[in-house]
């Protein structure tokens, strides 16, 4: 049995992997302060694992508000996690949960050498953080998220958002924007399979489907049978994930595009 360590995992995505898979994996949750190295060295004298899943990090929102705290917990902490573990003798294989906000918007669907032009700080460490670890780690998996939904998501993502302000009756301003909406069943899957298969690169996660933003608020309006009140603001983007680099590496598995929004979350 293959023994996994995860921080954050307290996050929406870290509670989804350690809940689905702690049955089938060891799994470690790390529960010191990522920024004290002191600490993690201490753990990994104790501990043998064979996976490291770095999903600790501050979201957009508290990137925005505290950009010193944001650049020490979402950068400097996983130098010096991974200047750590190229000391030990035997390494383990590294997962880093990236984002798709490290892409510059694209009229074509984004391959994994794709632009990167991240337009917000969040962004910025996040494709500061592949670049570190690509330079100066080998046993590396680079998973770029695209929008993540699912049941109990916290309510600064999008559709949370969405369900509250349609509830409240609130004016929702809106580009045109597409996005790439992936399922966090679908997340934990190709999460496990990277780990069982002990692959390693840089790969888009998305379902490889754009939705516009405004279809998924009027879903929502239908579904809740409240209407809902949205201005459009006349500038469109376009964010959709190419998977088929996933694809030749063998995830056969159905991603399934969104269609219905559970409004218990």
């Amino acid at each position: 049995m293959k023994i996994i360590v995860i921080n954050g995992f307290n996050s929406f995505i870290g509670n989804s992997f350690y809940k689905k898979y702690k049955e089938k994996y060891k799994i470690l949750k790390y529960k010191e302060d990522i920024n004290n190295i002191q600490k993690l060295k201490l753990f990994t004298r104790k501990n043998n694992f064979d996976y490291f899943i770095h999903f600790a990090a501050l979201s957009r929102l508290k990137c925005d508000t505290n950009k010193t705290k944001c650049k020490k917990t979402n950068y400097l902490s996983l130098k010096k996690i991974i200047n750590h573990f190229n000391t030990l003798k035997i390494k383990p294989g590294f997962i880093f949960i990236s984002s798709s906000h490290v892409y510059a918007n694209s009229k074509k669907k984004l391959t994994e050498n794709s632009k990167k032009k991240p337009n917000s700080l969040y962004g910025k460490l996040k494709l500061d953080s592949e670049n570190y670890l690509k330079k100066n780690y080998e046993k590396y998996c680079i998973l770029r998220l695209f929008n993540v939904y699912g049941k109990d998501q916290p309510k600064n993502f999008f559709i949370p958002d969405m369900k509250r302000k349609i509830k409240n009756n609130e004016l929702i301003q809106l580009t045109k924007s597409i996005r790439d909406f992936i399922h966090i069943n679908d997340v934990i899957k190709i999460i496990k399979f990277f780990v069982k298969k002990e692959l390693y690169g840089e790969f888009n996660v998305g379902s490889g489907q754009g939705m516009f933003l405004t279809s998924i608020v009027k879903m929502i309006s239908s579904i809740t049978k409240i209407k809902s009140k949205i201005e459009i603001i006349n500038k469109s983007d376009k964010l959709i994930a190419n998977i088929s680099k996933l694809r030749k590496v063998g995830y056969t598995f159905k991603i399934n595009k969104i269609r219905k929004i559970n409004l218990n979350s």
